[in-house]
């Protein structure tokens, strides 16, 4: 009589351990519309290609103990000259020179989340997004957090910050405690004296996943993305005449994404995803 109820409560677990499951799944981000149509480019006419970028933006581009350039950005490079079959070379110097030196070309494309100046005289061109960087409210582990519930629990955040001007404009009932840098406020955060904490999800993940959060804190509620607070995300940058260099990055992008090598890099960089 009890092997029946035995193999029901045996399913119902099943069936809770993979809801648990596909909860902790990442969510890889996508920014191409799959509607989109994006023609292939005739890779013999691309010649090789030389990126400009830094080794100071980790996880991006950064040297390692051993002084290789590795990265996000430096392994997408790579997964993009793949598709196009093109050579490619990455030289790094200083952010500050990066646009010169590509107006100057001294390089045949920028990676390194350098936004183009629509109001200059000769805008460079921009591919789309490969990422965007949302933002998120963190809290403690045991005490999931929802905004929209919150009544008379204080939110940290940076003063005089995009993120603390997106919560007066989109969650004005909030009661928000202003801190001078995002340390101090996830200090507060640890120490309970706030509900939660609203900021760069990416500066936030690599805290989750460090030592001095102390595994205390989660990701809670959104991502929150907007291009008007947070801008409109990590492109590559070519110079104003290079249409067709910056359609065949535009191929090469959504190819990458579209075959998988672009979630594995993303897993791959990204312990704690953004969204």
């Amino acid at each position: 009589m009890q092997k029946p109820r035995i193999l029901f409560l045996l399913s119902l677990l099943a069936l809770v351990a993979a809801g648990i499951a596909r909860a902790q799944e990442p969510v890889i981000p996508n920014f191409w519309d799959p509607r989109s149509r994006i023609e292939r480019p005739n890779t013999d006419t691309i010649g090789p290609i030389r990126f400009l970028a830094t080794n100071d933006f980790p996880p991006f581009s950064y040297r390692d103990r051993r002084g290789a350039l590795i990265g996000f950005d430096i392994d997408l490079v790579r997964a993009v000259c793949e598709v196009l079959e093109a050579e490619c070379a990455i030289q790094t110097r200083p952010f500050d020179t990066l646009e010169k030196a590509l107006r100057d070309k001294e390089g045949d494309a920028v990676i390194a989340g350098l936004s183009p100046d629509p109001e200059a005289k000769q805008p460079l061109l921009a591919t789309r997004p490969y990422l965007k960087v949302p933002a998120r409210f963190v809290s403690l582990s045991d005490a999931a957090f929802d905004p929209d519930k919150a009544e008379g629990d204080f939110v940290g955040v940076v003063c005089h910050s995009a993120h603390q001007a997106y919560l007066e404009r989109y969650f004005p009932d909030l009661a928000v405690a202003c801190y001078p840098n995002l340390g101090d406020a996830l200090a507060s955060l640890k120490e309970k004296r706030l509900k939660a904490v609203f900021g760069d999800a990416l500066r936030l993940s690599f805290w989750i996943h460090g030592e001095t959060s102390g595994a205390c804190c989660a990701f809670s509620s959104g991502p929150y993305l907007n291009d008007n607070y947070f801008g409109d995300g990590l492109k590559i940058v070519v110079r104003p005449n290079e249409s067709e260099l910056k359609s065949a990055l535009d191929y090469a992008l959504r190819e990458v994404y579209r075959k998988g090598t672009y979630a594995e890099l993303y897993l791959r960089y990204f312990p704690v995803s953004l969204f």
